[in-house]
């Protein structure tokens, strides 16, 4: 048995992966959090450096302001971890959080025709996993589906902001209006 084995993993809750970790979000995964919190953009949206954040110059993600790059990502809260860990260390927007947060801890490929090609666990924070949980390989694969529509589109957007020569701003705040996130 391959990589079906993480189709066994249950989440214990125990919030490493939302402390010390930068959540890159794309414009869908803000607006579904907006809707969701009725909180306005600028409260939970902030923007890192991509060297903040271990990515090269040229990553996709990169959003071009006047002086560099920066990655589209949630605010911290003291110490550390995402603003949206409550003080029971659950997520507080569950229901509403961003695309990299349903996926994880999982990396999953695709094939051509959108099955599921292989898979493996993240190890970008320790993970005291459960395996006595059950996803589906459909659900798995709809998720992973959808996350990358998401990011496709966003990942769009960002690249036509880049090319453009007709911004004169390059600052968060235009960025956020580009995208549609404000007006």
């Amino acid at each position: 048995m391959g990589w079906e084995r993480y189709l066994d993993f249950r989440c214990t809750g125990c919030g490493n992966c939302c402390r010390g970790t930068y959540l890159m979000v794309t414009d869908e995964d803000v607006r579904r959090i907006a809707k969701g919190t009725k909180r306005p953009i600028e409260d939970f949206v902030t923007f890192h450096p991509v060297e903040d954040i271990n990515m090269g110059q040229r990553s996709p993600w990169g959003v071009k302001m006047s002086t560099q790059r920066k990655l589209m990502t949630v605010k911290w809260q003291r110490g550390g971890k995402c603003m949206f860990l409550g003080d029971e260390e659950r997520c507080t927007i569950y229901s509403h959080r961003p695309m990299v947060c349903r996926s994880h801890p999982f990396e999953v490929t695709l094939t051509e025709t959108g099955g599921i090609d292989r898979m493996a666990m993240s190890r970008v924070v320790d993970c005291p996993a459960e395996w006595d949980g059950h996803t589906t390989r459909r659900d798995l694969g709809l998720l992973e589906r959808a996350s990358t529509r998401e990011s496709t589109g966003y990942l769009e957007r960002v690249e036509a902001w880049n090319r453009s020569r007709s911004i004169p701003k390059r600052s968060p705040r235009e960025f956020l209006r580009y995208v549609g996130l404000t007006e």
